[in-house]
Parts: C-alpha cells; sequence; structure tokens
C-alpha cells in the first residue's frame, strides 16, 4: 500500500482495504493469560460454560491490536501520523480461534485544524468483518491527526 503523504489526501467515504487476520486458540490464550484474564479468553473447557459464548472466544482487545497491526502495518499512515485522541469500539460479535477476518478503513470525517494549519483531523471508521459469515466482530471510530 502507497503511503500518504499528506492529510489532504483523503477524502471522506475512501475505502482502504488492508487483508485478513486470524487467532489461533494459543494466541488466543496467551494474549489472554497476560492482558485479559478471564476463562472464556483462557479456558476452552470452562468458556464452552460461558454464557454469551459457549466457547473460547478472542479478547476484544485482542481483536483491537490485530486490526491496528494490519492497518499500521501497512504503512499506509507512516509518513503522515501525528497520533491519535480516541478510540470508540463496539464488539458486536465475538471472535473464535482460527475465523479469518477481513480490516477495512473509511474516511468518515475530515477536519483541517484552524489552530494548527500544519496538520488535519481524520475520523476513521475501521472495521473487522469475519469472513465466513460475513458478519462485523469489530467496529472502531477513530480520531487520528495527520499532517498536511
Amino acid at each position: 500500500m502507497k503511503p500518504l503523504k499528506s492529510f489532504d489526501e483523503l477524502t471522506v467515504g475512501q475505502r482502504f482495504a488492508f487483508g485478513q487476520f486470524s487467532l489461533s486458540e494459543a494466541e488466543i490464550i496467551a494474549y489472554a493469560e497476560k492482558f485479559d484474564p478471564q476463562p472464556f479468553h483462557t479456558d476452552p473447557v470452562a468458556a464452552k460454560s460461558a454464557p454469551l459464548f459457549g466457547g473460547l472466544v478472542a479478547s476484544g482487545l485482542h481483536t483491537m491490536g490485530a486490526c491496528f497491526g494490519l492497518i499500521l502495518g501497512s504503512g499506509i499512515f507512516r509518513e503522515v501520523s501525528l497520533g491519535g485522541s480516541e478510540i470508540t469500539t463496539k464488539w458486536p460479535a465475538p471472535l473464535r480461534p482460527d475465523e479469518s477476518v477481513a480490516v477495512e478503513s473509511i474516511v468518515a470525517s475530515l477536519k483541517p485544524s484552524r489552530s494548527r494549519p500544519e496538520l488535519g483531523v481524520a475520523v476513521f471508521r475501521h472495521i473487522g468483518t469475519r469472513l465466513a459469515d460475513d458478519i462485523m466482530v469489530i467496529e472502531m471510530t477513530a480520531t487520528h491527526f495527520f499532517k498536511r
């Protein structure tokens, strides 16, 4: 993916496809044991009796990190990113081991900074969709600061 050179290259509605990822059972458990130690993330047997999931599922934070790994790993924002200030996240469906997720981002809004003309504020809708059934497993609305 060709890196952006400026905030001004973006347009509202513009879409970016970042490929796909999957998380193995071992990866889900290892992440959860360290960062989100709940039985439905760490113990496949105990997870079977979890009322909301009925089996092992990835931590939402792990799913979020995997999405951002693809997005930022693409290099598209390498030259323009100045960080961000907010991410509102929803996990409408669970992600189970070895399920493939496609990651896409859509430019929701763009606003050149009035106080700092050398930067702009972009709001993106980042979406992870399970490929097997086209169900969204994560939706993040994120505010990013970019160089102009």
